[in-house]
């Protein structure tokens, strides 16, 4: 016999209400969503974070061994507070 007349007899079972499957849908999905978000934004937030800390991090190593702040260039240059 041939698979798709095997196929052919078997029962397929109604599709249910559409209360029932947007409410299974909401459960199953709803926290793999959830936990898919946080883990981007910690992901996202920790190299945010981390790039700016080593700026930081490197402007202050740099005023220990030269003993004056890095010259400020770019977006910083606008604000008023470079020298």
């Amino acid at each position: 016999m041939d698979l798709l007349d095997q196929l052919a007899d078997v029962a397929v079972p109604p599709v249910p209400a559409q209360r029932t499957f947007a409410a299974g849908v909401r459960r199953k999905l709803n926290p793999r969503l959830l936990i898919v978000h946080v883990v981007e934004f910690a992901i996202g937030a920790t190299g945010w974070a981390v790039v700016h800390f080593a700026a930081a991090l490197l402007a202050a190593v740099h005023y220990t061994v030269t003993g004056s702040w890095p010259k400020v260039t770019g977006r910083g240059a606008t604000r008023g507070d470079a020298r």
